[in-house]
C-alpha cells in the first residue's frame, strides 16, 4: 500500500526507506524517482522485449539494494518479477547481500521465501563467506543452524586465516571458528595460522588459535612444526602455553 504523498525525509533516490525499523511506506515522490530510474532515453528506440530485458538483468541489483536498507515491502514487490535467487553483475543475490552486512532478520525473511545460501558469485564467495568476512557473528550462527557450510578450498581457507593471523584479526580469526572451520588447514607450505601466530612470536594469539582447536603438532613440507618452532626460538611463553616442558 502507498500512501498518497510521504512525508519528506532526506533519502537515497534507490531504496533508502522513509522510515527506520518500521513498515516502509511509498509516496508519489518514490514512485516518479522509480520511474526515472527505469526511463533511461537511450531505451526509446528498443523493442518491448530488450528493454523488459535490461531490466530484467537490474532489478537484482534493486533487490540487493532493498536489503542493504532493510526495505522488505519493496524488496516483495520487486521479487514479484524475478527469482529471488537471481544474481547481479558480480554474482551477488539478495541473500549475500543481507548477509555481506549482517542483516540476520533479512536472512530469515529471504529463507522463508525460498532463498539458498551456498550459491557463490564471481568472486567465489557464498553468503556464510561474506558473513565471515565482515565478522557477523549473529548471522554466520544463524546459517549454521539452518545447515550452511563453509565450501571454500582447504588451501584458500588456511590462507585467508593466515592472513588474519598477520593482521592480528581476533575478531576475524574467531568468525572464521564459529562457521566451524577447521583451524589446522594448511596452505600450499603446509604452514597453519599457528605456524604464523609463533612466528610473529603473538602469545594472545597463540591462546586464540588454541582455544579455536588449533594444533601445535602439525608440521609443514619441511617437517616443521608451531611447537618446534616455539621450541627451537626459545619462546618461553608460547611453550607454556602448549603445555610443553621449557
Amino acid at each position: 500500500m502507498y500512501l498518497e504523498e510521504a512525508e519528506d525525509e532526506p533519502y537515497d533516490p534507490l531504496f533508502l526507506p522513509l522510515s527506520k525499523c518500521e513498515p516502509k511506506l511509498r509516496g508519489r515522490g518514490f514512485l516518479r524517482r522509480m520511474g526515472d530510474v527505469l526511463r533511461f532515453p537511450w531505451l526509446s528506440n528498443k523493442s518491448p522485449e530488450d528493454v523488459e530485458a535490461l531490466h530484467q538483468r537490474l532489478l537484482p541489483s534493486f533487490a540487493g539494494r532493498c536489503v542493504e536498507n532493510n526495505d522488505y515491502l519493496s524488496l516483495q514487490e520487486i521479487l514479484k518479477h524475478m527469482d529471488i535467487d537471481d544474481r547481479d553483475y558480480d554474482g551477488n543475490t539478495a541473500m549475500h547481500r543481507a548477509c555481506e552486512i549482517g542483516n540476520t532478520s533479512m536472512v530469515l525473511q529471504l529463507l522463508g521465501l525460498g532463498a539458498t545460501y551456498q550459491i557463490t558469485n564471481r568472486f567465489g564467495y557464498t553468503p556464510l563467506h561474506l558473513a565471515i568476512k565482515n565478522k557477523h557473528y549473529d548471522t554466520i550462527k544463524f546459517l549454521i543452524q539452518h545447515g550452511a557450510t563453509v565450501t571454500q578450498h582447504p588451501v584458500r581457507m588456511a590462507m585467508d586465516l593466515i592472513k588474519a593471523v598477520r593482521a592480528k584479526d581476533y575478531r576475524l580469526v574467531y568468525a572464521w571458528h564459529l562457521a566451524g572451520t577447521d583451524m589446522n588447514q594448511r596452505d600450499y607450505n603446509g604452514q597453519t595460522a599457528l605456524h604464523v601466530a609463533v612466528e610473529k612470536r603473538n602469545e594472545l594469539m597463540v591462546s586464540k588459535l588454541l582455544q579455536c582447536g588449533a594444533s601445535p603438532e602439525i608440521a609443514d613440507i619441511w617437517g616443521r612444526t608451531a611447537a618446534s618452532e616455539a621450541r627451537k626460538n626459545n619462546l618461553h611463553d608460547i611453550l607454556v602455553l602448549f603445555n610443553l616442558p621449557i
